[in-house]
């Protein structure tokens, strides 16, 4: 591939981050009603049913599946932020290979329990309400408390920021702050346990500051530093950059 084919697809793939994140919000946090989402650890299954599933049951069903296509997209872009986490002798580095990891793992779950969340919605009238209570409070154990893959991602991601000195692509503090969202994740492990307060599964930490950290401090700035670093055509070390340039 010559280099300016690669820009181009580098430059398609980096701008998939900002279209993940526009039509996630479209279809998982506003036609799916989550913004914030009900209080299922306070909530009977009929309510649940009045309140939320029967009450909106079309949109949620859109949005959920929409949701399972569009989640998928948060792949490429993790893999393209791997690929521009390189060691000095232009090899793939360990950290990057956590961010990978970390990053694929992270879209299964965003397409996965939506899909979930879905079927939740189609089958909201013809199920018993509890039985649909343990399959969408099972769904979203698995969304929140499995958030150590994506602190895996981000610890692999910060840590090479932090630490690659020639890297020119992030600046330190972009490596400090995807480090901080992945510690910021940690109270989730108590939404099984509360049912109000600031870490209940719409609480005032276990949602906004966890969703908004994870927006404003991680994805938009990567988004951001990736998109300048391919117009610049600078997603690779001088190294690796020179060997495509022959």
């Amino acid at each position: 591939m010559d280099n300016e084919t690669r820009k181009k697809v580098e430059l398609a793939i980096a701008w998939i981050g900002p279209l993940f994140i526009f039509a996630y919000i479209v279809f998982w946090a506003i036609m799916g009603n989550n913004l914030p989402p009900p209080n299922m650890m306070g909530m009977s299954g009929e309510e649940l049913v009045a309140n939320h599933y029967g009450k909106y049951q079309n949109m949620i069903a859109v949005g959920m599946i929409g949701s399972a296509v569009f989640g998928m997209l948060y792949l490429p872009w993790s893999i393209l932020l791997a690929w521009m986490l390189r060691d000095e002798d232009g090899s793939f580095s360990l950290f990057g290979y956590m961010e990978l990891g970390g990053g694929i793992l992270t879209a299964w779950v965003l397409a996965f329990c939506p899909a979930i969340w879905a079927a939740c919605a189609i089958f909201a009238h013809e199920m018993n309400p509890e039985m649909l209570k343990l399959v969408h409070v099972f769904t979203w154990f698995i969304y929140d408390t499995t958030f150590m893959i994506t602190t895996v991602q981000l610890t692999g991601l910060g840590l090479y920021v932090v630490l690659a000195k020639s890297q020119n692509l992030f600046p330190r503090w972009t490596g400090w702050g995807a480090i901080a969202v992945g510690i910021i994740f940690m109270p989730l492990v108590l939404i099984p346990f509360v049912s109000s307060g600031p870490f209940a599964v719409n609480g005032t930490w276990n949602f906004y500051i966890v969703f908004g950290t994870w927006l404003f401090l991680f994805f938009a700035p990567f988004s951001y530093y990736m998109i300048q670093a391919v117009k610049k055509g600078s997603t690779l070390m001088p190294v690796v950059a020179s060997s495509y340039a022959h």
